[in-house]
């Protein structure tokens, strides 16, 4: 074999390593659940954490990870006070692949002039949902009257052997709360009718599990297609409630989204999903290289920028437009 053969060979060999590597930012409960499925996706993955009883590559910093395992897929994982400073680090390295950044992408929406529309998104997975493929393909947004979305779950339930009052979720200064924790229903809302024009909202602390960070939340929206919708999210249901009731012209149409029951009128089918199955399907979608359903860069900032008319309306007891 020729040097300049060898050197080709050196180069795809390297190449084909770099496509299987993946750098995951955060090692959290939602980033440990990254690794696995990256890991039962066939790709070696790297990350970045201050946890050091790990069974693969860890870096203590993100400048460190990206000259150490050089990745082809970064998955930015940690608290959302944290993902644009993140992955700003991630470009500052000339990294130019795709980049997935949990939900919501950033605590408010901000400057997002250095990232590129093109390879960066943001993990709404459960748009992975069959229950909700399905009600894209049952509702048009020209035909929709009103929507209600709930999500009630309780806090302490989510990490049992941990204090949730010290985790993100109930700390400000991570980016927590129930309006970013549970934000899956305002990207369910934009992606199935499209984001609203206006919102009067009530944002509440109630004090009842001694967290800083709003629990409760109450909205309602109004849509460019005339549509008027209702959002409710709750970190204090003991009795887990996830559903979505739609009016439309021609119909009503009930989804709940834990046991994945789709109601049309009288008559019920079943779209149930396991949750693993939502994050291999985009992490597959993204990596495709023509992603159909992952939530792109702008979508997400969508997301965020609600999540900040909400926030003004609550404090202000005014309808805010976009």
């Amino acid at each position: 074999m020729t040097r300049r053969s060898q050197s080709k060979r050196n180069f795809a060999e390297s190449a084909e390593r770099r496509v299987a590597t993946a750098l995951v930012i955060g090692y959290g409960s939602i980033g440990q659940r990254h690794v696995r499925i990256l890991g039962e996706l066939g790709w070696t993955t790297s990350v970045v954490s201050s946890q050091d009883s790990v069974d693969f590559p860890i870096y203590n910093s993100v400048h460190d990870a990206m000259d150490g395992c050089q990745p082809s897929y970064v998955v930015v994982a940690s608290p959302t006070a944290f993902h644009s400073r993140d992955v700003h680090a991630v470009l500052d390295s000339g990294y130019q692949g795709p980049i997935l950044i949990e939900k919501p992408l950033f605590s408010t929406a901000e400057s997002i002039a250095r990232l590129s529309k093109s390879n960066v998104f943001v993990g709404y997975n459960l748009r992975f949902l069959k229950v909700i493929q399905r009600l894209r393909e049952l509702i048009s947004p020209t035909d929709v009257i009103s929507m209600h979305v709930y999500n009630g779950e309780y806090l302490p339930d989510w990490r049992p052997q941990r204090d949730y009052r010290a985790t993100s979720s109930a700390l400000r200064s991570l980016g927590g709360g129930v309006l970013r924790d549970l934000s899956h229903e305002i990207d369910f809302l934009h992606y199935l009718i499209g984001a609203p024009n206006s919102v009067s909202a009530v944002t509440t602390t109630s004090g009842t599990l001694e967290i800083e960070t709003e629990d409760t939340v109450s909205a309602v929206f109004e849509h460019q297609c005339g549509a008027i919708t209702t959002l409710a999210l709750s970190y204090l249901d003991r009795i887990r409630r996830r559903e979505i009731h739609i009016t439309t012209r021609l119909n009503s149409v009930k989804a709940n989204l834990l046991n994945g029951r789709v109601s049309i009128g009288n008559r019920e089918e079943d779209w149930s999903s396991e949750r693993d199955d939502t994050f291999r399907e985009m992490h597959r979608d993204i990596l495709s290289g023509s992603p159909r359903i992952s939530c792109s860069l702008s979508e997400g900032l969508d997301v965020v920028r609600t999540i900040d008319m909400i926030e003004l309306s609550g404090t202000t007891r005014e309808w805010v437009n976009r």
